[in-house]
């Protein structure tokens, strides 16, 4: 057990004035097995008042709707954690068993996946841990050579990708193998930004793996959000009316 100091903070500027500004916000830390919350500060600029809800895979959502015209929206998180991964989450949901838009394989997975199929082996755990190992000898970590919209198949192809794309492709690759697997969307030691890994279903609870960095999820991790994939766990997303052509995102999270 750990505890933990977490902060996260986007701002987004867009190049001319927006309206009519929905959002929703999946930033907040759930309480689970494995995490018990101690606090957490949500601040949002412009100031607005927002709803607290969850969505369908447990995930707090703070929305909000800013109709004046505007020009930036500032949001940030601050709090501490107690973290146990000695604790085991059994929250199962049977959608984690097929494979969803980022992670559906195309021919390069698929022929991978056959090239490999004999020698993937053993439980659960042995086979995350096996395929985990073949990614981190077969995808070299590239900042910048894909993005937000990039799928597990074209990463692949690639063979470069930062963390959203390794955890892309092993939950494609552990799918394959009959194995339910998540995406974790969170804050780790290891990044200045948010990080994401995988959690898969032993058969009676969940473990995390770090694809990106071909470990064990531990306590230096606190979980955000999780779903089928990335488009289940963005930390923001927002409908907008203006003549914006363009934003610019900067975040910066912190674990201590």
């Amino acid at each position: 057990m750990k505890r933990v100091n977490f902060f996260y903070s986007t701002k987004l500027t867009f190049d001319d004035y927006v309206h009519d500004h929905s959002f929703a916000l999946r930033i907040i830390p759930p309480e689970t097995t494995t995490q018990h919350i101690l606090s957490c500060s949500l601040n949002i600029a412009p100031y607005i008042p927002t709803q607290q809800t969850a969505d369908a895979f447990g995930n707090n959502v703070t929305a909000g709707f800013m109709r004046d015209d505007h020009r930036f929206l500032d949001f940030d998180i601050k709090g501490s954690a107690q973290v146990d991964h000695t604790s085991y989450r059994t929250d199962y949901m049977p959608c984690y068993l097929y494979q969803s838009q980022y992670t559906r394989p195309g021919e390069a997975l698929k022929a991978f996946h056959g090239s490999i199929r004999e020698t993937c082996t053993g439980t659960a755990a042995e086979k995350a841990e096996y395929l985990c190992n073949l990614l981190s000898e077969t995808v070299a970590y590239g900042k910048g050579s894909t993005d937000t919209n990039t799928t597990a198949e074209q990463a692949f192809v690639l063979k470069k990708g930062v963390c959203q794309d390794f955890s892309h492709i092993l939950i494609s690759l552990l799918r394959m193998e009959g194995i339910a697997a998540r995406y974790i969307a969170g804050l780790a030691f290891c990044d200045g930004e948010t990080h994401s890994w995988v959690e898969y279903w032993t058969g009676d609870h969940w473990e995390g793996i770090d694809p990106a960095n071909n470990c064990p999820v531990n306590d230096d991790y606190i979980v955000i959000s999780q779903g089928r994939d990335f488009r289940d766990c963005a930390i923001d997303r927002g409908v907008m009316f203006g003549k914006y052509t363009k934003q610019l995102q900067l975040v910066r999270s912190e674990l201590t």
